[in-house]
């Protein structure tokens, strides 16, 4: 069977195979001849919603990839608070009712996350129960050969199978369709994605139409977003994300926590996709024609959650800290996990 070229580069970085990172972009180690500098022609501003600064600096260093136009990188430009921050706020705030995650179909979730309820003394041994096979059956959901959906299950254990939650508008991944109603947008996170939006507009200048993005970042709304939890065994296959009515608007995308190889191609899963290597802290913007590029991740990398997340001693004096529990329980679930919080405008 001859396998597309995305596939050929997908099986090059599965799991258990040492992996192959020299023709990787990996920007947090060296110059790449597959990439060219770009200056941002506006600020990277910290949103009047949070008290305190998320980004290093105004106008951080920003790249395009030669052949893939409209796909932005810019390395880590997030303060060290801002990325304990934005970990908190993906695993605290964000996967609790009304928002979905891949688990409501299957158990009673209560109004807590997951996480909280982990970390929690009296709470993390309570058993979440099963919903009833009649709620399963209206939930357009197949149920997973697994036994592990079939019986309660404890926060802590649920927490290990959480794998995205949904913002916003809430996508149904069994019908790729919007239909699940709407939720809303986490107020910080979409000032967050906006100060970016504004900040990647016509970067060059608007005499330069070559970066691929002219979208004007001050019409972005975050209208719908995915929160992916990866573990270090975990995969994104290729897709296209192509649901959104208007596709002008970047789709943006945060990364915290352990490292990965991202591929991005081309319209068909016949071009030979680009790998590169996303780090924590890493923002990614898919513009223009790389809106309807098949991209994936076939490659979580173990050991790469930088100190600063998962210490235990760090974060317990950060801004809101005292809302949640000790770091130390945030520090080890980051130190063998990736977190991408990603947001699109589709109207």
């Amino acid at each position: 069977m001859i396998q597309t070229a995305f596939r050929q580069a997908e099986k090059k970085y599965k799991r258990g195979q040492p992996p192959d990172l020299n023709n990787a972009v990996d920007l947090a180690t060296s110059a790449n001849e597959a990439v060219r500098d770009i200056q941002l022609a506006y600020d990277l501003e910290s949103p009047a919603t949070t008290t305190f600064p998320l980004f290093r600096q105004r106008r951080p260093p920003a790249y395009v990839l030669r052949d893939h136009p409209g796909l932005l990188l810019i390395p880590n430009p997030f303060t060290d608070e801002a990325q304990r921050w934005l970990a908190r706020k993906c695993l605290c705030d964000c996967p609790r009712p009304p928002n979905r995650t891949n688990l409501d179909a299957f158990f009673s979730l209560p109004s807590e996350s997951l996480f909280e309820l982990a970390v929690d003394a009296e709470n993390r041994s309570q058993p979440i129960v099963n919903r009833s096979q009649a709620d399963i059956q209206r939930s357009d959901v197949t149920l997973p050969k697994d036994k592990f959906y079939t019986q309660p299950g404890s926060p802590s254990s649920l927490l290990e199978r959480q794998r995205w939650c949904t913002l916003g508008l809430q996508y149904n991944w069994t019908t790729k369709e919007y239909d699940r109603g709407s939720s809303p947008f986490d107020h910080e996170l979409d000032s967050l994605m906006r100060a970016i939006a504004i900040a990647i507009t016509r970067p060059n200048g608007t005499s330069d139409p070559s970066t691929g993005n002219e979208y004007n970042g001050n019409s972005f709304a975050s209208e719908a977003g995915i929160i992916n939890y990866y573990d270090e065994r975990a995969t994104m296959a290729g897709h296209v994300d192509k649901t959104e009515e208007k596709m002008d608007a970047p789709l943006i995308s945060l990364s915290i926590g352990l490292s990965c190889v991202y591929l991005i191609g081309g319209t068909t899963r016949d071009t030979e996709p680009t790998p590169i290597v996303l780090h924590s802290g890493d923002i990614l913007a898919m513009c223009g024609e790389s809106r309807m590029a098949y991209h994936g991740v076939p490659l979580v990398l173990a050991d790469t959650t930088p100190k600063f997340l998962s210490c235990p001693n760090a974060g317990v004096d950060d801004y809101a800290a005292a809302m949640y529990p000790e770091w130390h329980y945030f520090a080890e679930y980051l130190a063998n996990h990736r977190i991408n919080c990603n947001a699109r405008k589709c109207s």
